[in-house]
């Protein structure tokens, strides 16, 4: 759906009586633009949390000649790690900081990010295996204007919906008995109806597949 087509859904539904509605359409005035743009932002904040809550995006990192103790970069658009194996298909453990130390090697290998944006791979393979696969969750790209299309199935727009209601209200008061809170609870409602219902799925897999077309199975 187009940012447009959310912007018309709010500021005709959940924030019709706020001022941020008013985003104009021929000639907007200066504070007409800048409600939409106030919008926008919080469409972009919705969408990323819909995408935290339902791991909508799955992409994968190939390392190869990876060395114990090494640091990788990551992408800027990593959330959370999801799983990590060898070109074999051994599974690598995930923030395990424990030690295996046999003659002052530790043979306990798991992948630690200890800054953002960074990939560690702590231990050394006993098998001396060097490939590895890193498959995470990724942040959707940014919308900028009302022509951009957010690539996110309709079954979440009552939760975006609510999202959006909740930061434009919250914008107004954040006091958590005001209106803002209620709508922050509509969207929580709105994400458990469809995880009990199993209409949760992914939009755009970019490659979660064990690298199958890279040989990693």
């Amino acid at each position: 759906m187009y940012v447009s087509d959310y912007l018309s859904y709010i500021t005709s539904g959940e924030i019709k009586q706020l001022a941020v509605s008013d985003i104009g359409t021929t000639a907007p005035t200066a504070a007409q633009i800048a409600n939409k743009t106030a919008l926008i932002n919080f469409i972009n904040l919705a969408n990323l949390e819909l995408h935290k809550k339902f791991a909508l995006i799955a992409k994968e990192l190939v390392f190869t000649d990876v060395t114990p103790n090494s640091l990788h970069n990551i992408p800027v658009d990593f959330l959370f790690a999801v799983s990590a194996s060898y070109k074999d298909g051994t599974e690598i453990a995930i923030n395990n900081e424990k030690t295996d130390i046999v003659d002052n090697v530790d043979y306990s290998v798991s992948i630690l990010f200890p800054t953002p944006f960074q990939m560690l791979v702590k231990g050394t393979d006993i098998d001396a295996r060097d490939d590895i696969s890193l498959v995470y969750i990724a942040a959707p790209s940014k919308a900028t204007s009302t022509s951009n299309f957010l690539d996110l199935p309709e079954i979440y727009t009552e939760a975006l919906l609510d999202y959006v209601a909740y930061k434009a209200h919250a914008s107004v008061s954040g006091d958590m008995k005001a209106e803002n809170n209620t709508y922050y609870l509509r969207f929580i409602e709105a994400v458990k109806n469809i995880k009990i219902n199993g209409l949760g799925n992914s939009d755009n897999l970019d490659s979660n597949t064990k690298l199958t077309d890279r040989g990693f199975v």
